[in-house]
């Protein structure tokens, strides 16, 4: 069986970030959440609040791509210490709350991760992780 795999575009990769990070940012708050849930909100076309944003994507793809974003933060998170010698706010990701590590991401998506760093901490400090463009 042969499946026709298209690359993740920019927009998909940014909402998947947004999606790890509400996860991640339930998961730290200690607040009830469902999984499952959260994805099919990502991939809704009609709620309002992401549209279409991971319309065109499987849950299974989806959930791998949850791993590949728990790789990639924890990645960030190491370079953050080897660049500036000291601990981020949080070393804490996805990989303890149900999505191991799946290291064979792609550069766009480090990009979006990064980005979302980038924007979550000018809204909020206690997530900022400072990082340099490679």
């Amino acid at each position: 069986m042969t499946t026709n795999r298209t690359p993740w575009t920019p927009a998909e990769n940014a909402a998947l970030v947004r999606l790890y990070f509400d996860m991640l940012d339930c998961a730290t708050a200690g607040c009830a959440y469902n999984k499952a849930a959260m994805i099919r909100s990502y991939q809704a076309t009609d709620d309002g609040r992401h549209p279409e944003a991971l319309a065109n994507r499987s849950r299974g793809s989806v959930e791998a791509k949850l791993m590949n974003a728990s790789a990639c933060h924890a990645d960030l998170i190491n370079d953050h210490i080897e660049r500036y010698g000291s601990e981020p706010t949080s070393r804490d990701t996805m990989h303890g709350h149900g999505y191991r590590c799946l290291s064979n991401y792609q550069a766009a998506l480090k990009d979006a991760m990064r980005d979302e760093i980038e924007r979550r901490a000018g809204r909020d400090d206690s997530l900022a992780i400072r990082t340099v463009r490679a």
